[in-house]
């Protein structure tokens, strides 16, 4: 459920934000908005995505990726996350319900490149610091892979495809891991006989199937090209009115 927050105008002069591209520094604040009243929330980025940026061309996963990577956001437990500064800068209504999600782990390390944002948000900078415990991370990649991948019978057995995901080296190519990933969820096989061939994730990543090419997995013309509106034609610029209704209306449902 989507929250209220405050901002103030230091946070676009901020030394920890001017660093971020545009569309990252929106990202941050809606995971403001993501976020209780302790500064946790579920980590989604394709939620992220159709809530808060339904109508930008982007790539949401790497998004997502650069404010792990600059330590604004931090993972931990599964498939969670916390903003470390959150309760220095925001004032929360007294009334808004406690946070029903768990605590990160005591005594894990914190990322410190860039976790700082000098009273970018509301109130006076190191209030409440003391307040938010350091977790212990989950694999960010991995956590994008799992909620990236197609709700579906055969989906099960993470703490195995989290334990796989470690031992082949994903991480380090996580992005071509969820590019692989997202070509084998519009390709045809997957999509036949309502999803019936989609495999199991543990056996997609036991078989190291991101190896594949990616031309073989999904037609060129599924490939979506990003085309200006002033250079679209009407049939193009039609198409692209009826996705962004689809992706408002999808907006409208997970809010609801």
């Amino acid at each position: 459920m989507a929250r209220i927050r405050t901002i103030k105008p230091e946070f676009f002069t901020s030394v920890d934000i001017v660093k971020r591209s545009p569309l990252s520094r929106l990202l941050y604040i809606a995971t403001w908005c993501e976020a209780d009243k302790e500064g946790r929330l579920v980590w989604n980025p394709e939620t992220f995505k159709l809530r808060y940026l339904p109508g930008d061309n982007c790539d949401v996963f790497a998004l997502c990726a650069e404010l792990i990577d600059s330590g604004l956001v931090v993972l931990y437990g599964n498939g969670l996350a916390y903003i470390p500064t959150f309760q220095s800068h925001q004032h929360v209504n007294p009334r808004e319900t406690q946070s029903q999600l768990p605590e990160p782990t005591r005594g894990a390390r914190v990322p410190t490149r860039g976790a700082r944002v000098i009273d970018a948000q509301v109130g006076r900078e190191g209030k409440g610091r003391e307040g938010i415990k350091p977790p212990s991370p989950l694999a960010g990649g991995f956590v994008s892979f799992w909620n990236s991948w197609p709700d579906h019978k055969r989906k099960a057995a993470r703490k195995q495809c989290a334990a796989k995901w470690e031992s082949q080296g994903c991480e380090a190519i996580a992005e071509r891991v969820l590019m692989s990933l997202e070509a084998a969820k519009a390709s045809d096989d997957w999509a036949k006989e309502g999803g019936a061939f989609i495999p199991a994730p543990l056996v997609w990543l036991n078989q190291a199937r991101w190896e594949a090419p990616l031309a073989a997995m999904v037609p060129v013309r599924q490939v979506p090209v990003f085309v200006p509106e002033e250079r679209m034609t009407d049939a193009e610029r039609a198409a692209s009115e009826e996705v962004r209704k689809r992706a408002m209306a999808a907006v409208k449902r997970i809010a609801a």
